[in-house]
């Protein structure tokens, strides 16, 4: 009978195999880093520079015409909720534009489309300038809406695209407070616009600055999106099915589109209270939202300092628990015949504040969570907070009142809501302290 050979090991006494090892599979989680998503070296203090200048153009888009909003009214001869829908149809624009604009700028990079899009804002807006008929106004603004989400998404994910860890966390917050200028300084613009040259005057402005964003995005901007992480379009949106079953960002998200309410709110229903039902002017109006717009971006200002010696999710409790109590009184008080512009301004501000110093935390949140598709998840955070909002802020304007009650009503819910999302729901997530 032939003899079989024994196998090599067997032979020798080598107690291994010639078969290798399978490498261990490393499972990928929301927050892991890899050299494929590092931040891009480019060269960032452009890239910076350039987000500040091209990020407050959405807010300014938003808010520079809302003192001219009762003027707009009595120009076209329609009621109070057909002006108020110039803002919310932007606002579902700007929420939609953005959802689609994540994938976008995640495959074709951030520079082309800003440029692009930017060009056909600037048309919409001379469209708007030109006076045409109101349901033309109200197609223009939801396209602008689309329009500016573009830019807004691909400025912001240069936050993404170049730091990480808590150096991302501090841009984003100067990002935060870049934005917040647009709502902060537009309205008081606003305001002198309309009583010197009239609500269209405000959308010449909106089209000299698009053009400003034009130049900067052309011979500004460097392209900070890595060509690596670049992926077809079909791709890149499919990202958005991981990220709505993440446990973390949809949750964040909606806790964001309630504390958000709180300033969309008011820019829709205070200029008709303020300048309507109170008679005060445009440009009256344009100060106070001047001032609360300081506010938010003192909150801002504020969570930078206290997030570093107090845990995050102890901040928010206090600020949406304090935020609600002041909402309850405020709605007793309005029922029982307390309205005027104190009544209105002053608890606002403190809300306005209050919400503000939540606000940086959740935005990195969601940057964190799914940083190599930075487009995406700042797009679709973005967007969900934006058209969530809008749904609220509309609810609340078809609660027509002579006094403020449907504000307060609002704000109530939307306090409320954000309590519970990030003390409950989130609570773990935001148990920590900024380094």
């Amino acid at each position: 009978m032939a003899c079989r050979r024994a196998p090599l090991h067997a032979r020798t006494g080598a107690a291994h195999s010639f078969k290798r090892a399978a490498k261990p599979h490393k499972k990928w989680r929301p927050e892991m880093t890899t050299e494929a998503t590092a931040p891009v070296f480019v060269n960032r203090r452009r890239a910076f520079i350039a987000m500040l200048i091209m990020v407050p153009l959405g807010g300014a888009a938003t808010d520079i015409y809302i003192p001219s909003m009762p003027a707009m009214a009595h120009f076209f001869g329609s009621g109070q909720f057909s002006i108020q829908a110039t803002l919310l149809l932007f606002m579902a624009g700007y929420g939609i534009g953005q959802i689609l604009a994540g994938p976008l700028t995640d495959s074709l990079g951030r520079r082309l489309p800003i440029l692009f899009t930017t060009c056909l804002f600037v048309i919409a807006s001379i469209g708007i300038a030109l006076a045409p008929p109101l349901w033309v106004v109200l197609l223009l603004r939801a396209a602008q809406g689309i329009l500016a989400a573009c830019s807004a998404v691909g400025a912001r994910a240069i936050v993404a695209d170049c730091y990480e860890g808590d150096e991302r966390i501090k841009a984003a917050n100067w990002m935060t407070i870049a934005w917040a200028t647009g709502p902060i300084l537009s309205p008081a613009l606003g305001g002198y616009l309309q009583d010197w040259f009239g609500w269209t005057a405000s959308f010449w402005f909106l089209a000299g600055w698009g053009t400003l964003v034009v130049l900067v995005a052309a011979f500004l901007l460097p392209e900070t999106r890595r060509i690596s992480l670049r992926q077809p379009l079909g791709d890149a949106f499919a990202v958005y099915r991981n990220m709505v079953f993440d446990r973390v960002y949809v949750p964040t998200a909606l806790g964001m589109a309630c504390l958000i309410s709180v300033m969309y709110g008011f820019e829709v229903l205070a200029p008709f209270y303020i300048q309507t039902n109170l008679h005060h002017s445009p440009i009256f109006y344009g100060h106070l939202q001047l001032v609360l717009g300081a506010l938010w971006l003192a909150g801002n200002f504020f969570n930078r300092l206290v997030s570093t010696k107090v845990r995050v999710r102890h901040t928010i409790a206090v600020a949406a628990g304090t935020s609600l109590l002041i909402s309850l009184a405020m709605l007793a008080l309005d029922l029982s015949g307390v309205f005027s512009v104190a009544a209105l301004v002053v608890p606002s501000g403190v809300i306005y504040f209050l919400m503000a110093t939540i606000w940086p935390n959740g935005y990195s949140k969601c940057l964190a969570r799914f940083a190599q598709a930075g487009g995406s998840a700042n797009a679709l955070v973005s967007g969900l907070f934006i058209i969530v909002s809008a749904g609220f802020t509309a609810g609340a304007s078809l609660l027509q009142s002579p006094s403020a009650w449907p504000l307060w009503a609002l704000y109530i819910f939307v306090t409320a809501a954000t309590l519970i999302f990030f003390t409950v729901f989130l609570r773990k997530e935001f148990d920590y302290t900024v380094k």
